[in-house]
């Protein structure tokens, strides 16, 4: 009797070992398997925050490159302007200087002995900056009208610095020499060359 308990007890023993460990190894197996479905989610997640990153900085770089040319543009056409300016005052001074009574006397003559004397014989209006509006009558008293058959009407005008502009009586022919219209003539061609070199730089 004391050995048949003794063996029903070793196999409640062993019985209840083994369903231990069957019960561990299903735990373990189950842990395992817990642990690589964890793995790989943090894994794809992991992933997909380094694309999501890496699309962001691709944007970011792609902005910042856009951001960047665009203030590089502004800056040229802001030195642009700039210079065009600079320009314009630079050449309206070289033509303030150059054109003296005399010089303008010289481009009036010029001027004249290039038609027909019917269109000449009829008057020349003649428009000079109130600055040289005295020199130009003097020099008309002095020398000029000599060489002209019809002493010219001079009247000043306000809306230029220097130059003159000159109108043939009774005609469509008009002159525009003043500084406001050679400047800009000058700033005209001059501009592009200087934006061309501008964007090489």
């Amino acid at each position: 009797m004391a050995e048949e308990l003794q063996g029903l007890l070793e196999k409640i023993h062993d019985e209840g070992i083994k369903k231990a460990d069957a019960e561990k190894d299903q735990i373990i197996a189950d842990a395992n398997e817990q642990a690589k479905k964890i793995i790989l989610e943090a894994e794809n997640k992991a992933a997909g925050l380094i694309g999501s990153a890496e699309k962001d900085a691709a944007v970011s770089e792609k902005r910042a490159a856009a951001t960047i040319k665009q203030a590089a543009r502004d800056i040229v056409l802001a030195l642009n302007a700039e210079l065009l300016e600079r320009l314009n005052m630079v050449v309206k001074s070289s033509i303030g200087e150059t054109m003296t009574p005399e010089f303008m006397g010289k481009i009036i003559l010029e001027m004249v002995g290039k038609f027909e004397p019917g269109i000449v014989e009829t008057g020349i209006d003649l428009m000079v900056s109130p600055g040289d509006l005295g020199k130009m009558e003097e020099l008309m008293k002095s020398s000029l009208t000599k060489n002209l058959k019809q002493e010219p009407e001079l009247f000043s005008g306000h809306d230029f610095s220097s130059g003159l502009k000159l109108g043939f009586k009774n005609s469509d022919i008009f002159f525009d020499v003043s500084d406001e219209v050679l400047a800009e003539m000058i700033c005209a061609y001059v501009g592009p060359r200087l934006g061309a070199v501008l964007k090489e730089k």
